[in-house]
């Protein structure tokens, strides 16, 4: 049931067994799982089921905001029901084993949890994101296992075989906005912002919520657990604010609130030559139509050994605003774009980051290249459109041009190691709903950038030993052409801000998501995440808020077994 600020007067108080703060993926697999168990929930998001542009301006970073590195609030941050899946293409990954263990490299941001415990819940954030099976590599998935992404290139301590999963891509709002509506024990709120978690005088112990109407009316939540799924930032912001019995915000014992902020380090300063061209280039599809891509990754043994970030890196077509690759299908796609058609065709941050230039638009060059390369920019035309657009089920993620030269451009995607400077905090600016923005300040360090190059130099390696090709790099300089790439790139995955830890001490909330010294209160969000991984985050983070949701419904079940006195 889906109840709107129509229904919510001065004084309200909207009692629950369970309440889930915001309606982004995690917190609507987080409810769903719970109200399914027959949990009584309600589920409270700050937006509405489409685009409003007051919501949206609440989740804005403070108008000094000086982190060069940030991208802007309304790529990375969307207020409305399903969250930022209404911003992603789609592409989900999940974290490796060695992202758990104790790692000297990130002694810092040790993990309360293991592999073990998360792994058993990845087929069902699959399922969620729909995504296909959780197998993430070549050699499990039979009907591409043989394949090679070159022939006859071996995996060793540089892998090919690593996968991305694509999902539909799945928008929450939409996919799910029946089972919202209609599951008996799930009331949905929209239009009402949380703006502070109020604990009792004890402080150890959440009393209600303060929740408020875009147009100011107030009144409160009161639930028996408290569940926190607003999004990295939001969350870490919510935490912050709430300090009326806890100076420095809830959560904030071990003063980590707000640090150890993280995105990934990304880069193109690099391209691969393969001596062959027997080489897959694009998606493959699994029997069940998903599409996957094939990476460039590393074994743990290597990882330990040379002491590196985990990372992944994998081709990529050439810059599309630059008309010197000479390819109409390019000019084709750029010149779409960049049109006013162009918004309705990708997420705003994906078009950004495509047709960004440094001059202006050469209009001119790319009708000239469409020109040289009419027929099969019309072929291409009609059947990307027909695959992206109006096909039945799933729909391409992208598209990949093969090269006539057998050279590809890489994408190099790492791990950002953990920095205490790299951090979250309060600004005095206050949004229309009287609560502190937040300003970020997003750190890069030399080891970041080094270990950019330092994995082309691993792949390049592995290439020329096995006869397969070879590495040209684009620059004299890659670390510098990283630090580049990233001006206005971080931001998309927000990590690390109400880590996990072993104790208060180290972090804010435990290894079960639950707020150290703060009993029901639970954070389910990316920012949890002690460290970064390779991989994007979404997946991981419904995988824990399925994993809360199923813990706190056995508690129920427990509990009422004890009341009834049986065994």
């Amino acid at each position: 049931m889906v109840r709107k600020t129509e229904d919510f007067v001065t004084g309200t108080t909207i009692a629950t067994d369970v309440v889930v703060v915001g309606a982004g993926p995690i917190g609507i697999s987080t409810a769903l799982e719970l109200a399914k168990s027959g949990v009584e929930v309600a589920l409270v998001e700050s937006g509405l089921e489409r685009t409003d542009d007051m919501a949206q301006a609440l989740a804005s970073f403070d108008s000094r905001q000086d982190d060069i590195f940030h991208a802007r609030s309304d790529l990375t941050v969307r207020r409305a029901v399903g969250g930022a899946s209404a911003l992603w293409g789609g592409r989900c990954v999940a974290f490796d084993p060695i992202d758990f263990e104790d790692r000297p490299l990130t002694a810092l941001a040790p993990w309360p949890i293991r592999h073990k415990d998360i792994e058993p819940y990845m087929q069902r954030a699959c399922d969620w994101v729909q995504c296909g099976q959780a197998a993430f590599n070549a050699r499990d998935i039979p009907e591409i296992a043989q394949n090679d992404l070159v022939a006859g290139l071996p995996d060793g301590d540089v892998r090919t075989t690593d996968l991305e999963r694509w999902a539909l891509p799945t928008r929450f709002g939409r996919e799910y906005r029946d089972a919202l509506h209609n599951t008996p024990s799930l009331s949905m709120w929209t239009g009402l912002t949380c703006t502070e978690i109020v604990s009792g005088e004890c402080g150890d112990s959440v009393d209600h919520l303060v929740v408020k109407t875009l147009d100011g009316r107030e009144g409160k939540v009161v639930a028996n657990d408290y569940v926190i799924a607003t999004g990295g930032l939001e969350a870490t912001r919510l935490l912050l604010a709430s300090d009326r019995h806890h100076p420095g915000g809830l959560g904030n014992a071990g003063g980590h609130l707000g640090h150890w902020y993280m995105a990934h380090t990304e880069g193109r300063f690099a391209r691969v030559k393969f001596n062959t061209d027997n080489v897959i280039y694009e998606h493959e599809r699994d029997r069940d139509g998903v599409y996957v891509r094939r990476r460039f990754t590393f074994s743990p043994q290597l990882q330990r050994e040379l002491e590196i970030p985990n990372s992944a890196t994998w081709l990529v077509n050439p810059p599309i605003s630059d008309p010197g690759h000479g390819s109409g299908i390019l000019s084709g796609v750029y010149l779409t774009l960049i049109s006013p058609v162009g918004r309705f065709l990708l997420a705003e941050a994906i078009r950004e980051a495509h047709t960004k230039t440094d001059g202006k638009p050469q209009i001119a060059q790319h009708v000239r290249n469409i020109v040289r390369d009419l027929f099969p920019s019309i072929r291409f035309a009609i059947t990307f459109s027909y695959a992206r657009l109006l096909r039945r089920g799933r729909k391409a993620p992208g598209f990949f041009i093969k090269s006539a030269d057998n050279r590809y451009l890489l994408h190099y995607h790492g791990e950002h190691l953990p920095h205490w400077e790299s951090r979250v905090e309060l600004t005095d600016e206050r949004d229309a709903l009287g609560m502190r923005k937040v300003r970020t300040h997003m750190h890069f360090s030399d080891a970041d950038y080094e270990s950019a190059h330092k994995a082309i130099d691993l792949i390049d390696a592995h290439l020329r030993a096995n006869g397969a090709g070879n590495v040209e790099w684009l620059t004299d300089d890659p670390e510098a052409a990283v630090r580049d790439f990233m001006h206005g790139f971080a931001g998309y995955h927000q990590a690390g801000t109400t880590r996990m830890s072993e104790t208060a001490e180290g972090g804010v909330v435990d290894g079960n998501l639950q707020v150290h010294g703060v009993r029901g209160l639970y954070v389910a969000s990316t920012s949890v995440l002690p460290t970064s991984s390779q991989a994007n985050p979404t997946l991981i983070g419904i995988a824990l808020g399925v994993r809360l949701a199923e813990r706190l419904a056995n508690a129920r079940l427990a509990g009422r077994t004890d009341d009834s006195g049986s065994a």
